[in-house]
């Protein structure tokens, strides 16, 4: 009998560690499948730049950001602290702009971290965008001395000839927003550079090549 019981007890014991470690499973694969959709979710960003240096870098996930109230003399902007709008107001107030040479400006650039086009758009934004590109215009106006360049990035995988072709409508059409918004004058030109400058192989992960894909504006004179 006590043998019986025994057994018993194994069994039981064998059968909870069976459904443990299958419940296991089974929770580890659906995170991973929250990932893969999280990632699928934000994939219809800008595109990303690929130069040297940058500042004031953003994020496809921009969502997980708090925003803060940024002082634009005196006027509050909705931004992400260290992001676009914080960076750039930073650099301006600080004065060294003024001295800055061309080559001291051309490898910095910031990258815009609350623009994104639909997918394979150049002329619609998604909702909430519009913002930034307000926030950019009233900056810029702020500072009627400084002057821009703006990017457009494509990551390696597609057709070149098309992605520089996308990347320079969504370039050229940041411009017509920004000029629309009183800033034309400010804006020297709007380059799109494809995947000239892409860093992530064309076979990585969508999650991976993400960081190619955005818009971004440098200083200029």
């Amino acid at each position: 009998m006590k043998k019986f019981i025994i057994c018993l007890a194994v069994a039981t014991v064998a059968v909870s560690c069976k459904k443990i470690q299958a419940g296991g499973n089974k929770n580890t694969l659906k995170l991973e499948e929250g990932i893969e959709r999280y990632s699928d979710d934000a994939q219809g960003g800008g595109e990303a730049h690929g130069h040297e240096a940058a500042a004031g870098h953003g994020s496809e996930h921009a969502e997980k950001r708090s925003q803060v109230s940024i002082d634009l003399n005196g006027v509050a902007l909705k931004g992400f602290a260290n992001g676009m709008e914080d960076s750039i107001v930073k650099y301006l107030k600080s004065g060294q702009y003024a001295s800055a040479t061309e080559d001291g400006l051309k490898n910095v650039w910031y990258d815009f971290d609350n623009v994104n086009f639909k997918m394979g758009s150049a002329n619609q934004l998604e909702a909430g965008s519009q913002e930034q590109l307000n926030n950019l215009a009233k900056i810029l106006k702020a500072y009627p001395d400084s002057k821009i360049k703006i990017g457009g990035y494509t990551d390696k995988t597609g057709d070149e000839a098309k992605n520089v072709k996308l990347s320079q409508e969504r370039a050229d059409f940041i411009k017509a927003q920004l000029t629309g918004l009183g800033a034309g004058g400010q804006i020297v030109s709007a380059e799109g550079y494809g995947s000239q400058f892409a860093k992530v192989d064309a076979k990585a992960s969508d999650a991976e090549r993400a960081s190619d894909r955005k818009m971004s504006v440098r200083f200029t004179k």
